[in-house]
């Protein structure tokens, strides 16, 4: 019997419970009319949680207890290679599923690329003044990392956080022949950016199911104190019983 595995697939079957009347009470919300725009504040966003919550169980569920071990891998894992001697990361494409590798090729990544571009992807990149050794020690985000510089085995002349210029002797890797300063191309068609757009999304994955479980433990609570409520409340007083 493999007890982590288990124990997280019953974690996720009591969220997973939990998340149905949450969803019910959401639609519920978005059927009431002529409620005023007070309670249109809470119709949505209590639908939306309950479908997460949801949605982040009955993957947890499938890993968990299937033992479909890329989808664990997906619930619980991710993470880049650090450079040493520095604080940054890189990230390779080839780390994570062949399913979420391909969510990132083809017309869906033709829509993240204009995104970047047209969002200014690496607006958020340390000042032009910064030096090489500064920039090491710089912790940039994985959108940062895989999409706004290059590889550091490209072996690039640095000039600026925003400037690398190709030397001869730079890796064939196809991620450095990608690269250009231009800031509407950098490394936007590299792998290392899709990697990096990858991790981020895991990021912001693991960030909900610390949600997730942090409104377990108060849920908890909640219920504890209400059956102790209850509880006190059916017991007759003294003078009852005179």
């Amino acid at each position: 019997m493999n007890l982590p595995n288990n124990l997280l697939g019953l974690l996720n079957i009591l969220t997973f419970l939990i998340s149905i009347p949450i969803v019910v009470v959401g639609v519920q919300m978005n059927r009431v009319s002529g409620a005023g725009e007070c309670f249109e504040l809470f119709r949505k966003p209590v639908l939306i949680l309950g479908v997460l919550i949801m949605v982040m169980s009955i993957v947890g569920i499938i890993g968990a207890c299937c033992r479909v071990s890329w989808v664990l891998w997906i619930y619980l894992f991710g993470g880049g290679t650090r450079l040493p001697g520095t604080e940054l990361k890189e990230y390779k494409l080839s780390s994570y599923s062949d399913w979420l590798q391909n969510r990132v090729q083809g017309k869906s990544w033709d829509t993240v690329k204009n995104c970047l571009v047209v969002g200014d992807g690496c607006s958020e990149m340390p000042k032009n003044d910064t030096t090489l050794k500064e920039f090491n020690m710089k912790e940039l985000n994985p959108v940062m990392s895989g999409c706004c510089k290059p590889l550091a085995e490209c072996e690039f002349s640095y000039q600026s956080p925003a400037v690398w210029n190709k030397t001869k002797s730079a890796s064939s890797n196809s991620d450095c022949k990608a690269w250009d300063n231009n800031p509407k191309v950098k490394c936007f068609d590299c792998d290392s950016c899709r990697a990096g757009i990858l991790e981020q999304l895991l990021i912001t994955w693991r960030k909900a199911h610390f949600f997730k479980f942090a409104l377990i433990g108060f849920l908890s609570v909640i219920y504890s104190i209400g059956c102790c409520a209850f509880k006190d409340s059916r017991k007759k007083p003294d003078y009852w019983r005179q």
